[in-house]
């Protein structure tokens, strides 16, 4: 018989039973918290015969959002809320415990469901959004002094500079220049809005996904990893964000309940600034090539994540710009010669292996791993030809015929860094290339390759 231990991370159920004070009972591995954390159901039971069931999120490797100092916030406002929530009305897991150094967090478990998807019934998706809009709203209101780890507020303009320095620094990463990430930054350089009338403690990653409802009413805010004082405005844009991923109310009913809840006034153009921040920072792409990289929980899945986050943020970048694009479709080109053994594999992955785990996250792995083959096979049969017509496409916009189109790509990113090339070429060149790695992986992306921003009005 597997002991608990052995089901998490070397060392990690020890840590776990000297912060909590409680022996671990019994692990059950889970899928873990959004695309970045690993995640357990753990049962708990202390000296003096107290026993819960909790819930963990861990992210041993560092591989998640923030940083250790991140981490740390999370953890104070998970204690700091859910010890106060019944006084606001604020709904969170009760705190247990947290373990920087694996960054794990375990807080107690609460009832509810994460998947907005699996409501099928119009007005308990109605209530349930307005409740969960309602949290928000309470959640503004709150004062930021009952977690001190927050700090006090910083100028706007002063968060949006130190964000901005980190998208400039992720676009010339590893000696590889991001030309799509140079004009997002300079595109937010050039409209960062005036201070908001107040700051408050943002969440940071809200919508739907972070958040446990059961009938009609939420029963916790969940994923705390990117929670800040700032402006209120940017959790309005982050639901932006995760509806990409994750089906939600209509923004208009949802910013409408924000506000009868006593939220304010959502200002919709803050929301697009933020909207588009936001996603710069999400769309920075992955080292999922770099050997010294700490390996993501799900590879295929965080690839397409990254993707669409990196097509979505084009989009939206043309639309500030008032560019308008043209479709990219893949050539039709025959099935590559090792077509069949893509198809092979992904039959015994679906038909096989997959029915045989028992095991939640080795499944959520293992689905994974075939997004991954199903891409692997559309590289085979339409990469040559992608590759040459992004070649060319760069040559006619730049004059100059290159060898290789890495040669392209670098003078394409000459012009871009140097401020040489109009914004709106440069703009529809960048798009064109992350819609066609899109094109490419949309049989792995399933149903997220339609993704969009849901319409704010």
């Amino acid at each position: 018989m597997t002991a608990p231990a052995d089901l998490l991370p070397p060392g990690l159920a020890a840590d776990v039973e000297r912060a909590s004070g409680a022996r671990i009972v019994a692990v059950r591995p889970r899928g873990g918290g959004g695309a970045s954390r690993e995640g357990a159901e753990l049962s708990l039971a202390w000296p003096d015969g107290r026993a819960c069931e909790a819930y963990m999120n861990y992210d041993v490797h560092r591989a998640g959002a923030g940083d250790d100092a991140a981490f740390l916030r999370e953890a104070a406002v998970v204690r700091g809320l859910s010890q106060t929530g019944s006084a606001s009305g604020l709904r969170l897991a009760p705190f247990i415990a947290a373990i920087p150094e694996q960054r794990a967090l375990v807080a107690g478990r609460v009832e509810g469901e994460a998947r907005f998807d699996h409501i099928k019934d119009a007005d308990q998706k109605a209530s349930v959004g307005a409740d969960y809009m309602a949290q928000l709203a309470r959640l503004h209101a709150a004062d930021p002094a009952l977690v001190p780890e927050l700090g006090g507020p910083v100028p706007i303009r002063d968060q949006v500079e130190r964000r901005l320095k980190s998208i400039r620094t992720a676009s010339e990463r590893g000696g590889t220049r991001d030309p799509l990430l140079r004009l997002a930054a300079d595109w937010i350089a050039d409209n960062i809005p005036r201070e908001p009338d107040h700051q408050v403690i943002v969440h940071g990653d809200a919508g739907p996904g972070n958040f446990l409802y059961q009938g009609d009413r939420v029963t916790a805010l969940l994923d705390w990893e990117l929670v800040h004082i700032g402006d209120p405005m940017a959790d309005m844009a982050m639901i932006c964000l995760r509806t990409l991923f994750q089906p939600f109310i209509p923004l208009p009913a949802a910013f409408a309940a924000y506000e009868e809840a006593g939220g304010g006034k959502v200002d919709l153009d803050r929301v697009r600034f933020w909207r588009l921040l936001l996603q710069a920072g999400f769309a920075r792409g992955g080292r999922y090539d770099d050997p010294s990289a700490p390996p993501p929980p799900n590879l295929g899945m965080n690839m397409i994540f990254s993707l669409i986050h990196r097509r979505v943020l084009a989009e939206a970048l043309a639309e500030a710009n008032g560019i308008a694009l043209a479709p990219v479709v893949l050539p039709d080109v025959p099935p590559a010669p090792h077509d069949h053994s893509f198809t092979v594999a992904l039959n015994d992955l679906r038909d096989v292996i997959v029915p045989r785990l028992s095991d939640q996250q080795a499944d959520t792995k293992a689905k994974g791993l075939a997004r991954l083959v199903k891409w692997w096979r559309a590289l085979a049969r339409y990469g040559p030809a992608v590759e040459a017509a992004e070649r060319a496409e760069l040559d006619a916009a730049l004059g100059q015929i290159h060898a290789t189109l890495a040669a392209a790509r670098e003078a394409f990113a000459d012009a871009v860094f140097a401020g040489a090339m109009p914004r709106v070429d440069a703009v529809r060149l960048a798009h064109a290339r992350v819609a066609r790695d899109a094109a490419l992986m949309a049989d792995a992306m399933g149903g997220l390759s339609g993704a969009r921003f849901l319409p704010l009005t």
